[in-house]
């Protein structure tokens, strides 16, 4: 999976998407009960991620030429980000739930709390472009 995300960044101005791309990949790739990645402080990640072309609410299978990623965080690293995404926002797939809701970069990053206290964030990535994409459809 890294060496997918590796080659997709060829140039000098892609050395920071590589970077964070390759932050993200990483920790997805040892069980839950790894220890951190490294000694540098990083924290283990849950979630799971899924790989299409189109869009998400009309997605097919991932191609040459049309290639996206989603990531739904969990656990620590979602209850994280929300937290630093503050304030709530109102919206309408959450409303009457309890679910509280927080958005970034247009709406491409969103992180939830349920009325349970479960923490969620979906980003994605278009792999073609690099560019920030949604991660979740209402």
């Amino acid at each position: 999976m890294t060496i997918i995300f590796m080659s997709l960044c060829r140039n000098k101005g892609d050395q920071m998407k590589k970077l964070m791309l390759t932050m993200l990949v990483i920790p997805l790739t040892y069980p839950a009960n790894a220890a951190p990645v490294s000694s540098t402080g990083h924290s283990e990640l849950r979630g799971v991620y899924k790989t299409y072309s189109r869009g998400l609410g009309d997605a097919g299978p991932a191609s040459a030429k049309d290639t996206k990623i989603m990531f739904s965080v969990s656990g620590k690293a979602a209850r994280d980000m929300f937290n630093a995404t503050g304030p709530d926002v109102e919206d309408s797939c959450s409303d009457g739930t309890g679910t509280r809701m927080r958005k970034r970069d247009k709406e491409n990053i969103v992180c939830t709390r349920s009325l349970q206290g479960v923490y969620s964030c979906n980003f994605g990535f278009d792999l073609k472009t690099g560019k920030s994409i949604g991660g979740i459809v209402c």
